[in-house]
């Protein structure tokens, strides 16, 4: 996956947030456990497909081009998927 500065960098874990066809947007996925208020802890990171425990970066947003995007690891539990949609929804407004 490309990092923000257009370079190709390593292949890394990401969510799909919107599926635009050709495109997504996707938020980054790491292991450094951050705990800003748009970072959303994956308390079922194991069972989601992740090797370790990660957070999931709302604030690290950014479309790519679908052809990127080489292996699904897995799909987000309930629990986690109602935690990034409740951040999302409670911090991104216009």
């Amino acid at each position: 996956m490309p990092t923000t500065g257009g370079a190709a960098g390593k292949l890394r874990p990401v969510l799909v947030l919107f599926d635009l066809g050709a495109d997504a947007v996707v938020c980054r996925i790491t292991s450094v456990l951050r705990t800003g208020t748009l970072d959303v802890a994956l308390s079922e990171w194991m069972q989601e497909g992740l090797l370790k425990p990660s957070v999931a970066r709302l604030d690290r947003i950014v479309t790519v081009d679908k052809t990127l995007l080489v292996k699904r690891l897995g799909k987000l539990s309930s629990p986690d998927s109602d935690a990034v949609r409740l951040t999302w929804n409670s911090l991104m407004t216009l």
